[in-house]
C-alpha cells in the first residue's frame, strides 16, 4: 500500500458525526417526554420502547467512539496489533447490538402508530411488520454472532477456522432493513390520505410522518458504503458504514419523537395564534362581513388519534367571551376530518386513554 495513505484519516468526521447525532437523539426524546408531561399523559409502551432504543443507540455510539479511539478511520496497517485486536472485538460486539437497536426502534414506531391510529388497517399491518421485524432481528443477530467458527475467529483472524463472506452478510442484512423501514413509513399513509381534508392539509399531515424518511435515506446510504468494504483494510473501509449505523439509529429515535411534539409546538406558537386572532377580530369589526378577511384560516383542526376537534373560522358558534366554540365530533367519525380551506392541521399523539 502507498505510504502516503498513512496520513489519511476520517476520524474527526466520524467522531463529530457520532457525537452530534447521539446528542440530538437525547434532546428529541427529552422533548417527547416533556410533551407527554404537558398533556398529563402516562407513558405508553411506545415511549418505554423508544427509551430502550435510545439506550441501545447510545451504547453503539459509545462503541463507535471507542473504535475511533483505537484507530478506526485510519488504514489498518498503521494500527498496532493490540489496537487491531481491540477494534475487531468492538466491531464484533457492534454488529448484533446495532441490529437489536434497529429492531427496537422499529417496534417503537409501530407501537406509536397503534396508539395514534387504533384502526384495523394499522393493527393488522403493524402485527405483520412487527413479526417480520422480529424475524429479521433474530436471524441477523444469529448470523452476526456465528459468522465464524470457532466464534473467536470473528475477532481474531489468525485463528484456524472459517467465516462467512462478511460483505455478502452485510448486504443480506441491509436490504430487508431498509425495505422494512419503507413499509413502516408507508403504513399510515393510506389512512391519512383518506381524510376528508384539502390536498394541502393531507400533505402537511403526511409530511409530519415522512420525517422518518431520513431513516430510510440513512439506511440506503449506509448500504451503499458496504460495497467499499475490504477485509484486508477493515479499519479504513468500515468506518463510514459503522458511523452511519449510529446516524440511522439516532435518526430513528428523532423521527419517532417528531410527531409527538404538538404540545410543545402549540406552546411556542400560542403567541402567534393569539396575535392572528386579535388581527382577525379587528378586521371582522372593521369589515362587518362576518368572515375573516386578514386570516384566511378556513378551519383549524386537531386530530388526536381517536377524536377530532374542529374550530370553524367565520361561522362557528361563539362563547360569550367572543372566542370560537369547540365542536367535538362523535366517536363514529373518528379518524375522519371535515377540514377545508387553508387551515392548520396538527397531530397530537396523546389519546384520551393516556390521560390521567
Amino acid at each position: 500500500m502507498d505510504s502516503s495513505d498513512a496520513h489519511e484519516s476520517t476520524q474527526p468526521r466520524q467522531r463529530i458525526t457520532t457525537i452530534v447525532f447521539a446528542v440530538l437523539a437525547i434532546f428529541f426524546l427529552a422533548l417527547r417526554l416533556v410533551a407527554r408531561g404537558m398533556k398529563h399523559a402516562h407513558l405508553g409502551a411506545d415511549d418505554y420502547t423508544l427509551i430502550v432504543g435510545l439506550i441501545f443507540s447510545l451504547i453503539i455510539a459509545g462503541i463507535n467512539l471507542a473504535c475511533i479511539e483505537y484507530g478506526m478511520g485510519t488504514h489498518t496497517y498503521i494500527i498496532s496489533p493490540e489496537g487491531q485486536s481491540i477494534i475487531f472485538k468492538l466491531i464484533y460486539a457492534f454488529e448484533p447490538l446495532y441490529i437489536t437497536t434497529a429492531g427496537i426502534i422499529k417496534f417503537a414506531v409501530l407501537l406509536m402508530y397503534y396508539r395514534i391510529f387504533p384502526v384495523r388497517l394499522v393493527r393488522i399491518g403493524g402485527l405483520i411488520l412487527g413479526g417480520i421485524t422480529l424475524a429479521w432481528a433474530i436471524a441477523m443477530d444469529f448470523l452476526a454472532l456465528f459468522q465464524c467458527w470457532p466464534i473467536a475467529k470473528a475477532f481474531n483472524p489468525m485463528l484456524p477456522g472459517h467465516c462467512i463472506v462478511l460483505k455478502g452478510a452485510l448486504i443480506g442484512n441491509g436490504v430487508p432493513n431498509f425495505v422494512i423501514d419503507i413499509c413502516i413509513l408507508a403504513l399510515p399513509a393510506k389512512l391519512i390520505w383518506g381524510l376528508q381534508a384539502s390536498l394541502r392539509q393531507r400533505i402537511s399531515i403526511i409530511c409530519v410522518f415522512l420525517t422518518g424518511g431520513f431513516v430510510v435515506i440513512a439506511s440506503l446510504y449506509r448500504f451503499s458504503l458496504i460495497f467499499i468494504f475490504d477485509i484486508t483494510d477493515v479499519a479504513w473501509t468500515i468506518a463510514d458504514a459503522q458511523t452511519w449505523c449510529v446516524v440511522e439509529s439516532a435518526a430513528g429515535v428523532i423521527s419517532a419523537c417528531l410527531p409527538t411534539l404538538t404540545p410543545i409546538v402549540k406552546f411556542f406558537t400560542k403567541g402567534v395564534v393569539s396575535t392572528a386572532r386579535s388581527l382577525s377580530k379587528s378586521n371582522l369589526t372593521k369589515s362587518g362581513t362576518g368572515a375573516l378577511s386578514q386570516v384566511d384560516a378556513g378551519e383549524v383542526g386537531l386530530i388526536d388519534g381517536e377524536n377530532k376537534v374542529t374550530v370553524t373560522a367565520g361561522d362557528a358558534p361563539r362563547h360569550s367571551n367572543g372566542n370560537y366554540a369547540l365542536a367535538d365530533m362523535s366517536p363514529n367519525n373518528r379518524g375522519s376530518s371535515h377540514l377545508k380551506g387553508k387551515g392548520w392541521t396538527m397531530i397530537s399523539t396523546e389519546t384520551d386513554r393516556d390521560s390521567t
